[in-house]
């Protein structure tokens, strides 16, 4: 089995996207009600599914910021499903074998789904932000 080299690569946002990442991953090891994401690449992954799901694709702009490094996906959970959300925009299978293209269609994909998952942990009142996260996401898998 061949695996795919994401060495070397960087994570872009928009640059005025980074607040909400920081707020979705500041001290979520001491609150992880409060602040539902471990990681930004846990994070990115979910911005990227929701973008995915509501088909909000949008291309990173010129004012970019760079989050983390790509070898942070891991290779076992991350990688299969940027290769698919991938394959979901391109639709070419020989596009699936290019780290840089797979990542820079998935950065447009979370880039679209950010506002979701953001609008969805700060929405509505009573829940703790995971409880509103877990709610969100269980209501679209029925």
């Amino acid at each position: 089995m061949t695996t795919l080299a994401f060495t070397n690569l960087r994570v872009l946002i928009d640059e005025d996207t980074h607040q909400i990442y920081t707020d979705l991953t500041r001290g979520s090891v001491d609150k992880a009600e409060d602040v539902p994401f471990t990681k930004m690449p846990d994070l990115f992954i979910a911005a990227a599914c929701a973008g995915a799901h509501f088909n909000k694709y949008k291309e990173i702009s010129k004012k970019r910021r760079d989050i983390f490094v790509a070898d942070a996906f891991d290779s076992k959970i991350h990688i299969p499903i940027l290769i698919a959300l991938a394959y979901k925009r391109s639709k070419k299978l020989e596009d699936l074998s290019d780290p840089k293209l797979i990542l820079n269609i998935c950065q447009g994909w979370a880039n679209g789904g950010i506002h979701i998952i953001q609008d969805q942990v700060y929405s509505g009142k009573g829940l703790r932000p995971l409880y509103r996260l877990v709610d969100f996401a269980l209501e679209k898998e029925q």
